[in-house]
């Protein structure tokens, strides 16, 4: 079996439900999840924590750092329940002593599914299938169908814009506001991917205990500055090992 080689490296997250004793990382304060697994990405261990971040008005709902308050924030499902009292993502080789209850994996598309293939039958989530705010399982026909090509469309434009300082400087003020979050949600949900760097990719494979696959959002590109040529990906944390076996990536601790 030949082994996937990904270009970026693997990212691992605890989910501290009760207490962050024993965890010595940096408190992470800035504009959003997927910029926290930005900075993961290039070897960072950060805690994200309730009022970590400044800017996204969805992740912090979705990973439970924040309770609901509206309708809105109600309708943002799945996410994790109670209060959680902080999130550790940093480079999967970071974690020597604890297992980590999601990996994150990006790579090529056609890495991914290969990826799901060798994973077997039953390791991703069939819940959501077709709903494209969620995953990208079950949306169409080798990446045929209008809302696919929307995404990629969209992406590939936010890939060019986010180097323009006057459109970061732009989301970052509509995004902070609440009403503006709330219409953009309204308009791309089930349109494009949506909330794929904390929802899709992190809660859930945790809740769901299963694989997820998912296209980019905007936050994703923009704050998390990936690449719309790659999709990304979430696990339960037990599959790791299995992950590991078949892929080769930036920072692999060798055997």
């Amino acid at each position: 079996m030949d082994t996937i080689d990904l270009e970026l490296p693997v990212v691992g997250v605890k989910i501290l439900s009760d207490s962050l004793e024993g965890i010595d990382a940096e408190t992470y304060h800035g504009v959003s999840w997927c910029d926290a697994v930005r900075l993961a990405t290039f070897g960072a261990e950060t805690l994200v924590v309730p009022g970590s971040i400044d800017i996204c008005r969805w992740s912090p709902i979705v990973l439970g750092l924040k309770a609901p308050e509206n309708a809105f924030e109600e309708s943002l499902e799945p996410r994790l329940k109670g209060n959680v009292a902080g999130l550790y993502v940093a480079p999967l080789s970071r974690f020597s002593d604890v297992e980590p209850d999601v990996v994150i994996v990006r790579g090529r598309p056609a890495q991914l599914r290969d990826l799901a293939d060798r994973l077997g039958e039953g390791a991703l989530s069939t819940k959501y299938a077709g709903q494209i705010g969620r995953t990208a399982l079950g949306v169409g026909d080798r990446g045929l169908s209008a809302r696919v090509l929307l995404t990629h469309a969209s992406n590939r434009v936010l890939a060019v814009l986010k180097h323009w300082k006057r459109f970061d400087d732009l989301t970052r003020i509509a995004f902070r506001n609440a009403k503006v979050t709330g219409m953009f949600e309204k308009v791309a949900k089930n349109a494009v991917a949506d909330m794929s760097m904390c929802r899709n990719s992190c809660v859930l494979p945790y809740v769901e205990d299963a694989g997820n696959i998912s296209f980019f959002c905007v936050g994703g590109v923009t704050w998390g500055g990936n690449s719309p040529a790659n999709m990304t990906s979430g696990y339960p944390g037990r599959m790791a090992k299995k992950i590991l076996e078949s892929v080769r990536f930036p920072g692999k601790k060798k055997d």
